[in-house]
């Protein structure tokens, strides 16, 4: 580990903030008005709706502009995370730490890095399975981060954000890359699909005069494929709809069969045409792939098997059938069933397309795949970029949580300075107050205000109820109320008068304030 520079100290995340769990919310507590509620994919993603809460909030469960929040539990790689909140006034649903700290000691945007600059070590110790995880407070709590001083904390922050606007202009133009290599294969596609791939060669060239043929006219066969359940292992592979990618069959996820009888009934030939006729995104269903004898394979169901006759090649008639006009023939004839897009055999055999002669279908085949090479090494080179640039966000992020940016100096008050004031401001009793809120109305009562109100005394259950704690309150959310019960018998302000039984046997205490009595 790189030893830190002057005035950094090691802590850990618990020492310096409060972690405020969100409310568990139920589907019958949402609405269309009240407050917005917080949930995960409301930070992961900011297109998402709201739902709302219009009942009784605690304030611990509100969220308010410039809070520091930290998804701790769903699926790695997707909901875990800490964000800075930009928006308006919430309540926090469950699963998501408020992460409160004292902005005198602490750059909450500096902390929200240090806090994702652990998430392969909070996600690698997380609880659960593979798809849902979730970090305990425990292990949160102590997980490790170098403190620098607050002023190097906001330099920090302000040359890391100088860098993310270069990152995300870099990024921008790596995205208008990928969409125009895209375009570039939607262009391709389209002009063989029209013949505009062919130079003409007057009103009587047969580009101009090619015939308007269909599927179902230029195919020998049209089979639904295979319904058996198929192994990870076994004689003959079995190609799914998976195996369908970019109009190419892709043989990296594959599945298998051993049953002679789909063998031979389903076992495909150099130039089967592959048609997805299944799918739960619409935009997919139809891709179309030809299978060149890479290795001996059947076709499972959801996909169709088309066998070309004599006139047309089946890279031709492929590259038709994945054009824009087939995408949107596909589009406009699919039929929606249970979340599943379908094109059955009769409407793939009623797509239409010219069929010139083979020696210029094999002139527009020949220029797609050239094209398409050329356009798959852009997209490479793009794929490749956007790698760089992570690894280049990542040693940037590194130097700076590391101290090795060149911001410190010398003249900052230590860190180690800050977090003695810290532990010392946390290891006080905190007066807890509560929010009730019911539309713009708004109460706080703390257990000194609950005790003048009442004037005489009242059983301990009571103010505990009237200060907000439910039954089966977890331990964490009952310790504010007895802090303030402490500090106020410390401040010699409380009598608690014990309730006893007939028999003598203590049943609980009653409280009133001295003033009161």
């Amino acid at each position: 580990m790189r030893e830190l520079p002057r005035g950094w100290v090691q802590t850990s995340i618990g020492a310096i903030a409060d972690l405020i769990n969100g409310r568990a919310f139920k589907p019958s507590d949402w609405g269309a008005r009240g407050l917005p509620i917080v949930r995960i994919q409301n930070l992961n993603r900011q297109d998402t709706s709201f739902n709302h809460f219009s009942g009784d909030v605690d304030e611990r469960h509100l969220v308010r502009d410039g809070d520091l929040l930290f998804a701790w539990s769903g699926t790695p790689g997707t909901s875990f995370g800490a964000h800075i909140w930009r928006g308006p006034e919430a309540v926090l649903n469950q699963h998501i730490f408020n992460v409160r700290v004292d902005s005198e000691a602490i750059n909450r945007e500096f902390l929200r890095a240090a806090i994702n600059h652990t998430l392969d070590q909070q996600i690698a110790k997380a609880h659960g399975g593979a798809g849902l995880r979730h970090v305990t407070k425990a292990a949160f709590e102590a997980t490790a981060i170098a403190l620098p001083p607050l002023a190097e904390q906001n330099r920090i922050v302000e040359r890391l954000n100088a860098y993310e606007q270069r990152i995300a202009a870099i990024r921008s133009s790596l995205d208008e890359g990928a969409v125009a290599v895209e375009k570039g294969r939607s262009a391709l596609l389209a002009a063989a699909y029209d013949l505009t791939l062919l130079p003409s060669k007057g009103p009587d060239s047969s580009p101009e005069k090619a015939p308007l043929v269909s599927v179902g006219d230029i195919s020998v066969s049209i089979a639904y494929g295979s319904s058996a359940k198929s192994s990870p292992a076994g004689k003959v592979v079995v190609l799914r709809m998976g195996n369908i990618q970019r109009g190419e069959l892709d043989w990296s996820d594959l599945v298998f069969t051993s049953d002679d009888r789909e063998i031979e009934r389903y076992l495909l030939k150099p130039g089967d045409v592959l048609f997805n006729r299944t799918n739960g995104s619409p935009q997919l269903v139809g891709k179309t792939a030809v299978y060149h004898g890479e290795m001996a394979a059947i076709h499972a169901g959801y996909l169709i098997r088309i066998r070309c006759d004599d006139r047309v090649l089946p890279d031709y008639l492929g590259y038709c059938l994945n054009s824009p006009a087939g995408r949107e023939y596909c589009f406009t004839v699919r039929s929606d069933s249970a979340g599943q897009s379908n094109i059955n055999a009769k409407k793939l055999a009623a797509f239409q397309l010219r069929c010139p002669s083979l020696e210029e279908q094999q002139a527009i085949v020949d220029i797609v795949r050239s094209g398409m090479r050329r356009l798959a090494a852009g997209e490479a080179a793009v794929t490749q970029a956007f790698k760089t640039l992570e690894r280049l966000r990542r040693r940037i992020m590194d130097n700076a949580l590391a101290g090795q940016l060149n911001t410190n100096d010398s003249g900052d008050e230590p860190a180690s300075a800050q977090l003695d004031r810290l532990i010392a401001t946390k290891q006080k009793p905190k007066i807890r107050t509560q929010t009730r809120k019911s539309g713009a109305k708004i109460m706080k009562r703390t257990v000194l205000e609950i005790l003048q109100e009442a004037k005489a005394p009242v059983s301990a259950q009571q103010v505990a109820e009237l200060y907000g704690i439910k039954e089966g309150a977890a331990p964490e959310e009952v310790e504010p109320f007895y802090a303030e019960l402490r500090a106020l018998d410390q401040d010699g302000l409380l009598i608690a008068e014990p309730v006893k039984d007939d028999t003598g046997v203590k049943l609980g205490d009653r409280l009133l304030l001295k003033a009161a009595s």
